[in-house]
């Protein structure tokens, strides 16, 4: 260091006149490295903003919308490419008359359908399942179709493209399972009252038996 100043005469004659508190400065210029990239921010800064203002880059609201635009047409090409669940009304009789199926169903209800309907599906976010009110309709394909199809505008997934067959008849086989329980805190009916027809071999005047939530 001491060769340094004296390459550079007295230290005197590279000190500036400013004077803070006793401390003074010394004349260093800014490397020319970090000068040039600091104008080269400026010009950049500048021509960015021109390139705003004459519609070359797109704003941020032009930049959410083609993203948005690109994120529905990887979902269409993944929901197309997935293979739709279809069930039959024949299969949904059977699996609602099936005690394991019911059982299967209440496992897929606690993992994907009990944060928004409840454990017992008494209804939080979503409406409770346990009445005879129905939203989008009460009757098995209509159960079908609001989980296989969903209602992304209310929040509900769409199930089917997520998951198989079976669970899918097991859902429905679950919800059905649960109808006229009687669960604690139940959310106030939704929708419109189904009452589900009477199997051939019932008497319509005969009284519904109330169920325990299971």
């Amino acid at each position: 260091m001491a060769s340094a100043h004296k390459d550079q005469g007295p230290q005197e004659e590279i000190l500036l006149g400013h004077n803070y508190d006793g401390i003074q400065e010394f004349d260093n210029p800014m490397p020319t490295w970090w000068s040039l990239g600091f104008w080269v921010t400026i010009v950049w800064a500048a021509l960015y903003v021109l390139g705003v203002v004459l519609g070359i880059v797109p704003s941020y609201e032009a930049d959410l919308e083609a993203s948005q635009r690109e994120l529905v047409k990887a979902r269409e090409k993944h929901q197309a490419a997935t293979p739709k669940v279809v069930v039959t009304d024949a299969q949904l009789a059977l699996a609602i008359a099936d005690p394991a199926r019911v059982e299967a169903g209440r496992a897929v209800f606690a993992e994907k359908c009990s944060p928004c309907h409840g454990p017992q599906g008494q209804g939080t976010i979503g409406p409770n399942l346990t009445d005879q009110n129905w939203i989008h309709g009460g009757a098995l394909v209509d159960i079908t179709k609001s989980i296989n199809e969903g209602f992304p505008d209310k929040g509900m997934p769409p199930w089917g493209p997520m998951i198989s067959e079976d669970d899918l008849m097991g859902l429905v086989a679950f919800v059905r399972s649960i109808q006229g329980t009687s669960p604690p805190n139940p959310k106030a009916p939704q929708g419109d009252l189904h009452v589900e027809a009477p199997a051939p071999d019932q008497d319509p005047a005969a009284p519904v038996q109330e169920k325990v939530a299971p």
